[in-house]
């Protein structure tokens, strides 16, 4: 681009290693140059050996010691606001502590650092007895913060104070923060309040002290706090609080919808076969996920859900992560590996006498979408897969609990023909599929991340690793001649994207699938080919093509 002439009067300025162009107007006065900002980065370091936090690298937080205090228009308020309320909170060794004025000092006769105005600042209150003294001469927060640091400041005889409320209300936030409707973030500390900031064009997520003062970044709120946040016990802590009260893992308030509208759906002969919740054995099976942030926010997710609709769900776990899951405060019992738990849960449910639920840990959401586009007959398949995903879309979606789920199936089974022991969900996520499939299958394959079992011989075999429940659904087609799979329920399940369990079974190049492939072709010929999209470590079922088979 063509670079335009200055105009007359305009001078060219050199500095900070750049050239710009300012024009002076007719009172001479020079527009400001615009100065490129970035934001700094705050680093994480460690003592080697030691494992002690330092400030970060870069950062000019008062916690750090590196910039000196600066007079201004904040500081000044709230020396005001401390003079007034008798009190100011302070952070000492990571903790904001209410200090009253009462409280006697001492000052060093110089504090190292210190130049031009901050130093004049200090001499002006540096012989001040107590707290008052010092700020009624003129001593700011950012000045006290600093002498602290620097060791310029004592606490005599001693600090006699106590830990600060938090989090702040609203209405003492300072300037330029607004509510964020995002839930908490679950490392935080429970004496910090969060919010957006509101002069920035993104969203950023601002974090208030006790003390009332912004941050915007979790490693320097650990360096403040001086501990890691988000840790193992950190992680625990907060799954343990977001149970008991009845949350997710975001701290979400639980929204389903009401079980009567579930049930509304079912015909008067299933509603006369409605369960209690008392005629189930909750069971969730789950291995090696009680140690890491994805696998405790799907146990969260899923031991709420149950807990607030009145289950009391048993964990069968891998027997090395027995007291992880218990630190969780779950009720969890060793089971072995996959199938055996699997089994376990099975005996303990025919022990007691109840249908047994069993359920994967990854489990966010169950819906049950109303209505039946099966009678969309010759329009183009492009079409018909738009209206089933507008369908899909509609408020004719029900929110669900597992437990009513559970309820929900168990009475369809009661009723129908045949008598099945094995009822199920539609094996994908995708609603507008399954609103273009049969409401029921009594010959479809029962996915093993929820399914409900009433009192039926048939078991898991226990050599298998992977595919169990293609293989526990054919048994119990073999044993009952029937299963029932509701085709309008479906949940949302990491599957094989999550870390642990069956996800640690499986390798790269899918020989442990096709060894269970294998074995299920070898039990039941016939009945099971190769996928012909998924390669060849998926398969398609047919259950007749069995009898077929048998007949050939």
């Amino acid at each position: 681009r063509k670079a335009l002439p200055m105009a007359q009067g305009a001078e060219e300025v050199r500095g900070g290693g750049g050239t710009a162009s300012r024009r002076r107007g007719a009172m001479g006065k020079a527009a400001p140059l615009r100065k490129k900002t970035c934001a700094r980065k705050a680093k994480r370091v460690r003592n080697a050996g030691q494992g002690a936090l330092k400030g970060p690298v870069g950062s000019d937080g008062y916690f750090s010691g590196r910039s000196q205090p600066s007079a201004t228009v904040r500081g000044k308020r709230e020396a005001a606001a401390a003079l007034r309320k008798g009190s100011l909170v302070l952070e000492v060794e990571g903790h904001f502590l209410q200090v009253p004025l009462r409280q006697r000092l001492k000052f060093l006769d110089a504090c190292p650092g210190r130049t031009t105005a901050a130093a004049e600042r200090y001499d002006g209150y540096k012989g001040s007895g107590n707290l008052k003294e010092a700020l009624s001469a003129g001593a700011l927060p950012d000045d006290l913060y600093y002498d602290v640091k620097k060791g310029a400041l004592a606490f005599v005889p001693k600090l006699v104070a106590k830990t600060a409320r938090g989090p702040l209300p609203v209405s003492k936030w300072p300037p330029g923060v607004r509510v964020d409707d995002a839930p908490r973030p679950w490392w935080l500390p429970e004496d910090w309040a969060y919010g957006m900031k509101t002069t920035c064009k993104s969203k950023l997520k601002a974090y208030i002290a006790p003390n009332a003062r912004i941050y915007y970044h979790r490693p320097v709120i650990e360096m403040i706090v001086q501990q890691q946040l988000g840790g193992l016990d950190g992680m625990v802590e907060w799954a343990r609080a977001q149970i008991s009260q009845g949350r997710d893992w975001s701290g979400r308030p639980l929204r389903t919808q009401s079980d009567a509208r579930l049930f509304a759906c079912l015909s008067k002969q299933e509603r006369a076969c409605l369960p209690e919740v008392e005629e189930f054995h909750f069971c969730v099976v789950s291995a090696r996920r009680a140690t890491e942030r994805t696998g405790i926010r799907g146990i969260v997710n899923v031991q709420s859900r149950l807990v607030a609709a009145g289950a009391r769900p048993r964990w069968y776990v891998d027997e090395a992560s027995v007291e992880d899951y218990r630190r969780l405060g779950l009720d969890a019992v060793a089971g072995g590996r996959l199938t055996p738990s699997r089994n376990r849960a099975l005996a303990d449910a025919q022990r007691r006498g109840k249908a047994c639920v069993q359920i994967s840990d990854d489990i966010s959401r169950w819906e049950y979408h109303k209505g039946n586009l099966q009678e969309l007959s010759g329009i183009d398949a492009n079409e018909k897969l738009r209206q089933a995903n507008e369908a899909a879309r509609s408020k004719d979606r029900i929110v669900v609990s597992p437990v009513a789920a559970a309820r929900f199936l168990l009475a369809k089974m009661r009723a129908a023909e045949g008598r099945p022991r094995l009822g199920g969900v539609f094996p994908t996520g995708n609603a507008a599929l399954s609103l273009l499939t049969e409401a029921v299958s009594t010959q479809g394959f029962i996915l093993g991340d929820f399914f409900v079992h009433d009192r039926s011989p048939c078991r898991f075999d226990e050599s298998m690793t992977l595919k169990e429940d293609y293989d526990f659904t054919c048994s119990h087609l073999a044993e009952h001649g029937a299963v029932l799979r509701c085709n309008r329920l479906i949940i949302h399940v990491a599957h094989e994207t999550n870390s642990g369990g069956a996800v640690s079974v499986r390798d790269s190049k899918g020989n442990k699938e096709r060894e269970n492939i294998a074995i299920l072709m070898r039990k039941w010929p016939g009945v099971f080919r190769p996928h012909g999209t998924r390669g060849s470590e998926q398969v398609l079922m047919r259950w007749p093509g069995r009898a077929a088979c048998r007949g050939a």
